[in-house]
């Protein structure tokens, strides 16, 4: 399997895919972090969701003739492992089991965006932020978080303005701590998570 994986290492902000394009390859990501992104008609970056060490890319339309839905975006230095979907194809019919994995895999992702049509759908501007970070963390399995308050207002729909203001609040209360522009240290993660899911 080796000789069939091609390693690339992205600089951050480097696009490693476009919408649009041929969904040709499972794309993987080995370090780093990879964000998924679309554009609204008035240039707004919409993010989909953000990829992290072992996630990938491309197995829902590889088996078709698909093409790639979002923008691939390295949000830090990355490094990206490609595997040709004709090979993978051949792979999986060769050791079944990739199969499985990538079934249980996806399985994993469909409850994710099930937690984001929650998410999405709350009109509780707190809450929706506390699931997010919640989400974040348990992704990254960190309590210190990369994100700027525009990264999250891109995720959950809201304004820069309104996630400053609810993290502002938030962080008198000692439940996070905003640290510079692109960093949030969740510092009671059982207060986050009972503002998030009660």
């Amino acid at each position: 399997m080796q000789q069939l994986i091609i390693q690339r290492q992205l600089s951050a902000g480097e696009v490693l895919f476009r919408e649009g394009d041929a969904c040709q390859s499972l794309y993987i990501v080995r370090t780093g972090s990879l964000k998924l992104v679309r554009y609204g008609s008035d240039g707004k970056e919409y993010l989909l969701d953000t990829l992290f060490p072992g996630d990938f890319y491309g197995s829902d339309q590889l088996l078709g003739l698909g093409e790639v839905r979002e923008n691939g975006i390295a949000e830090q230095d990355t490094g990206i492992c490609t595997i040709n979907g004709v090979d993978l194809k051949n792979l999986m019919l060769g050791q079944p089991e990739i199969g499985v994995k990538m079934m249980l895999y996806m399985n994993s992702k469909l409850e994710q965006y099930r937690l984001q049509l929650e998410m999405l759908s709350t009109k509780d501007v707190e809450k929706r932020i506390c699931m997010y970070l919640s989400e974040r963390s348990r992704k990254t399995g960190s309590l210190t978080l990369s994100l700027s308050q525009e990264d999250i207002g891109n995720a959950i729909h809201l304004t820069k303005e309104t996630v400053n203001r609810k993290l502002s609040t938030l962080q008198e209360e000692g439940v996070v701590e905003v640290s510079g522009k692109k960093k949030v240290i969740i510092l009671d993660l059982g207060m986050l998570k009972q503002r998030a899911f009660l």
